[in-house]
This record gives C-alpha cells, sequence and structure tokens, in this order.
C-alpha cells in the first residue's frame, strides 16, 4: 500500500475575526502538516471563528497593516 507522503511546516495565518471582520490579525501555528501536493491541512480548532484570508509559509511578522496609522485626521500638505 502506498501512502502519502507529509511533512511539518510552520505557518502564519492571516485572517479576519468573524465578529470583528474589518481588523486583519495574524497566527503562527508551528507543526502543520504539509500534503506532498505542499497544501497545509489547517485544523477545525483554529479555522473555528475566523476568515482565513492567507496561509504563509514560515513564521511572517506583521509589521504594518491597513488601517494602522490612520487616525481620522487629513494628511499634511506639506
Amino acid at each position: 500500500m502506498n501512502t502519502p507522503s507529509v511533512s511539518l511546516s510552520e505557518v502564519t495565518l492571516l485572517f479576519y475575526p468573524e465578529d470583528k471582520p474589518y481588523q486583519l490579525q495574524s497566527l503562527v501555528l508551528k507543526d502543520q502538516v504539509k500534503t506532498q501536493q505542499g497544501r497545509v491541512m489547517i485544523s477545525a480548532k483554529y479555522k473555528q471563528g475566523k476568515i482565513i484570508v492567507a496561509v504563509i509559509e514560515g513564521h511572517a511578522e506583521l509589521l504594518n497593516l491597513l488601517g494602522d496609522r490612520f487616525d481620522g485626521r487629513p494628511a499634511s500638505a506639506a
């Protein structure tokens, strides 16, 4: 019997919480199963309550997100 090969991978999820769909967040997951085809299998407990927009290989540190610097004041013309 031929069983498919899998490996473990560290990934970063980019997601919107379902209760705050305007606030992009990230979560690093270690030891996630990655199939031979390159697909990472995220368990249901990490998917629950999230709208996942990207799965990034490795530990990605988010420095800026859309809206992080928004303070409601118009930008200076100078």
